[in-house]
């Protein structure tokens, strides 16, 4: 898409650039411009419809915006503005500096303004703060060809009409109708008679991710949401819901990996910012990886006696390292989507110490035939290694799946006890128990 782009830039065709954009999504339309230097990105920006525009707009990302708000005037400020959806609108203010939300604020109405700053003051990763309020709404004594001729007249301003929520005179929630209900009844049925009463509701000050869970929960494609004297205000609809299961998922997998979460995609990110965001971890394991070295400093004539132990250092620290980071990763998805809960910790040690000695006596077994019948080792040292390894896999499974725990009683992110400390901790355990043992059984 970028090449056809490219090709009518340079031959200046813009009347058929133009006729191209209307026939494309704006999601990649979004995309496309966000790769364009600032010149053609305002050109391509300008020869989009108002409408598609703004839709645009609102998959762009925050460099973008900025560069197309630097170059538009106040009255293609105002139409942007008026025409996103409120949740859009208030995810883009969100995210950018002062000095534009400032601007883009002096160019809307002083109603959607007040809407605007109100949005703005719920707490971040709160329902309120990513929830719309282009919902449809309906009375409960409208007759179902009411209903639809309302749906008709509004829909194209709403963000969504599968679902239609009933509200009273002063706004509070009743319960919703969908489309297909209202499609199905006959024209005279009274909405009060087909509406479901029961309803999941969440509220302005809901978290985010307890948000995330109810609609994986309910398997729902839109959410009521309700402020404290549960009239409705908004709702979240299943695409907002999917952002922030990509945003949370992006951090995650940062943390436990031991890099901090990135502000900006990682194309638009420098390498300066790329190195901090990992370097802090990095000095962290580093000086960890010391007490190992410490270690191996310590048993080194021993070492020098029996030089083949040395050799299966590598694969004792990485089993044990990996298996650590598997029991942990399954027990912080496990926390984070409240499928174990803190009071679950026992169950969970002991289950986790039978998979322990299931794993260890396996991979010990196969280990020691392994080394004694197909390498010639020294059935002692064969057996030593593979005590070692039975020993450090439970040690492993034990801190994989303790630290998320504790981590999440202290009130700390369970995923930054993930991989990277738990990797280190083994570490220094594995060298020490491989030493002891080979010691106590070559009777040295």
């Amino acid at each position: 898409m970028i090449d056809t782009i490219l090709e009518f830039l340079v031959q200046k065709n813009y009347k058929q650039l133009k006729e191209f954009l209307a026939e494309e999504n704006p999601a990649d339309i979004a995309e496309v411009i966000s790769e364009l230097d600032e010149n053609d990105a305002i050109l391509v920006f300008r020869l989009l419809s108002k409408d598609t525009g703004a839709e645009v707009f609102a998959y762009m990302d925050k460099d973008t915006h900025i560069g197309i708000l630097e170059n538009i005037n106040e009255d293609e400020i105002t139409y942007l503005m008026n025409n996103l959806f409120m949740d859009d609108t208030v995810d883009i203010l969100s995210e950018l500096p002062a000095n534009y939300v400032t601007r883009v604020l002096q160019n809307v109405s002083e109603a959607r303004r007040k809407l605007i700053n109100h949005f703005l003051q719920y707490p971040e990763d709160t329902a309120g703060s990513i929830m719309t309020i282009e919902y449809m709404d309906l009375k409960k004594d409208m007759t179902v060809k009411e209903a639809i001729e309302r749906v008709k007249k509004y829909a194209i301003k709403k963000e969504t009409v599968n679902n239609c929520y009933i509200i009273d005179d002063k706004r509070m929630l009743l319960g919703e109708v969908t489309l297909k209900d209202l499609i199905l009844a006959t024209d005279d049925t009274i909405i009060n008679d087909i509406m479901n009463e029961d309803v999941i509701v969440g509220n302005t000050l809901t978290s985010t991710d307890e948000i995330s869970l109810m609609f994986t929960k309910y398997d729902i494609l839109s959410m009521p949401i309700v402020d404290t004297e549960s009239r409705l205000v908004g709702i979240i609809t299943v695409d907002d819901v999917m952002e922030l299961i990509e945003e949370e998922t992006s951090e995650e997998m940062g943390r436990m990996t031991g890099a901090s979460p990135l502000e900006n995609p990682y194309m638009k990110t420098g390498v300066f910012k790329l190195a901090r965001s990992r370097i802090i971890w990095l000095f962290v394991l580093m000086i960890g990886a010391t007490i190992s070295q410490l270690i191996i400093g310590k048993y080194e004539d021993f070492l020098t006696a029996y030089v083949v132990l040395a050799g299966f250092l590598p694969m004792l620290m990485d089993t044990s390292g990996n298996t650590g980071a598997q029991t942990a990763t399954m027990i912080v998805r496990g926390l984070g989507i409240n499928e174990i809960k803190l009071s679950d910790m026992p169950k969970v040690l002991f289950k986790e110490m039978r998979v322990a000695l299931i794993i260890g006596l396996t991979l010990a077994l196969a280990n020691f035939f392994k080394l004694w019948l197909l390498q010639g080792i020294d059935p002692v040292i064969a057996g030593a290694v593979s005590l070692t390894l039975i020993c450090t896999i439970t040690i492993a499974i034990t801190a994989g799946s303790s630290l998320p725990f504790l981590a999440r009683k202290l009130k700390l992110d369970p995923a930054v006890a993930v991989s990277p400390m738990i990797t280190t901790i083994v570490d220094a355990f594995a060298v020490l128990l491989y030493f002891t043992i080979a010691k106590a059984l070559l009777g040295i």
